[in-house]
């Protein structure tokens, strides 16, 4: 299928080792560690001593059960956030999904943590937490934005063409936007799927909810799962918003 194609794409990617089964965010891909998160870690303020540690960072990922029949398949500490090792992308326009946009915008990112979610209904998506120091959160925030703009239209040698797009995201923490992915495929013409990303930045940290190309429905109900992530970071590692 297409779009499984397209979700491995990038298989250097942190996030895109695994990809329609070992998705990132709950990404057992990277560490290869399975399991469901480790229970809230009670750690130092997060605004004096950051970045946290991945490890740490997993207390803040979703709980294992969820409201409407979603549930946490895999969680994994992440060796190194950002691209694969921390490595700094490439420059240009490297991008297949929402996810992409802002993983190639976080490798000043000292810790990340992610899980894989699903739903009973077939829907799935991918949490991930980056912790950062000083300034860097509002930095890789303005950087997301900026690589939307400049790479608002990408067309695969497949044919599948990606449009890229910034909307504000939910009035939740200290800022937030979503990176919307709209696809159309030579092969399947027609058919338009979504691989959206949901940020929304609480001080030093990233909260991110995206798909691989999904329907317009299921992208949805992925989003909707944005306010209890950015509860369970609050709650997991103690950290409040700024303002």
């Amino acid at each position: 299928m297409a779009a499984g194609r397209r979700a491995g794409g990038r298989g250097g990617r942190r996030g895109r080792a695994v990809t329609a089964g070992v998705a990132v965010l709950a990404l057992g891909a990277l560490a290869g560690c399975g399991g469901a998160p480790a229970g809230p870690v009670v750690v130092a303020t997060p605004r004096a001593t950051p970045p946290l540690s991945a490890a740490a960072l997993r207390g803040g990922l979703l709980p294992p059960k969820l409201p409407h029949g979603w549930t946490v398949q895999q969680a994994a500490v992440n060796p190194a956030p950002g691209s694969p090792a921390g490595v700094t992308p490439p420059p240009g326009c490297q991008v297949l999904l929402g996810e992409d946009v802002v993983d190639d915008s976080a490798t000043a990112a000292g810790a990340s943590a992610s899980a894989r979610v699903s739903q009973h209904s077939g829907a799935s998506a991918t949490e991930t937490l980056y912790a950062f120091s000083g300034r860097d959160a509002v930095a890789a925030v303005s950087a997301i934005r900026a690589l939307a703009h400049r790479c608002a239209r990408r067309v695969s040698p497949d044919g599948t063409t990606t449009l890229f797009s910034v909307t504000d995201g939910p009035s939740l923490g200290d800022d937030g936007l979503v990176v919307h992915a709209r696809q159309t495929y030579k092969a399947e013409p027609g058919v338009v799927r979504f691989a959206d990303a949901s940020v929304v930045r609480v001080g030093h940290f990233l909260v991110v909810l995206s798909t691989f190309p999904v329907s317009r429905a299921d992208s949805a109900a992925a989003a909707s799962l944005v306010p209890a992530a950015v509860a369970q970071l609050e709650r997991g590692v103690h950290v409040t918003p700024s303002r």
